[in-house]
């Protein structure tokens, strides 16, 4: 009785386990490096919102307090005797898109440091409020005041993020700036309290 044997020759898998190792560490390193950028990426963003938002504020602050200014020069107010004399008395003709941008507002040199309209705001701050969170003096919120024809007020302001820079010109290098503008007729009712009641704010 004769037996028959078969022998299969063992299956050699050489070199493999290194080149997987290699792609995959290849794998990590990238996505540890896409992970770190879209970190950097929303790092970035989430600054620029806060900076925006500081400059947006500004700017709110500097809007009210000169409406406040405008509704002084017709009510006779001396609290804001300094402010009422840099309004610009040179009348908008029209209130049209075209005659509003022929204000004052739209000069670059209206806004220097040395500007004749030029009214800066000091904001002021709850004493919690550490003072290396205060906007810095040079980057103060700031607007100009020009009539309109039916003794109306074209109000421009602007708001700087504390990290702004702006040069001699008035013009914005670094950070942030928000502009806000607005129309007031000083004669129409205000309300101005909680209660609800309307009167000169």
């Amino acid at each position: 009785m004769r037996h028959h044997s078969t022998s299969h020759p063992a299956t050699v898998q050489q070199g493999v386990v290194l080149p997987m190792a290699l792609i995959l560490l290849v794998i990590i390193s990238f996505a540890g490096l896409l992970a770190a950028r879209n970190s950097a990426n929303f790092e970035q963003f989430s600054n620029n919102m806060r900076t925006n938002q500081v400059a947006r504020i500004s700017a709110e602050d500097a809007l009210r307090q000169c409406e406040r200014i405008a509704r002084a020069s017709v009510e006779g107010n001396a609290a804001f005797a300094g402010e009422v004399a840099k309004i610009n008395t040179t009348q908008i003709a029209a209130d049209t898109e075209t005659a509003i941008s022929g204000g004052i507002w739209n000069t670059r040199s209206s806004w220097a440091s040395t500007g004749a309209n030029l009214i800066t705001i000091a904001p002021s701050y709850d004493t919690d409020v550490q003072s290396n969170a205060q906007l810095k003096v040079a980057n103060r919120p700031s607007c100009v005041i020009q009539t309109m024809v039916n003794d109306r007020f074209l109000i421009t302001s602007r708001g700087l993020s504390n990290d702004a820079v702006v040069n001699g010109n008035g013009e914005l290098t670094a950070g942030s700036e928000v502009w806000l503008q607005s129309i007031l007729t000083p004669l129409v009712p205000t309300l101005c309290n909680s209660s609800g009641s309307f009167g000169t704010c």
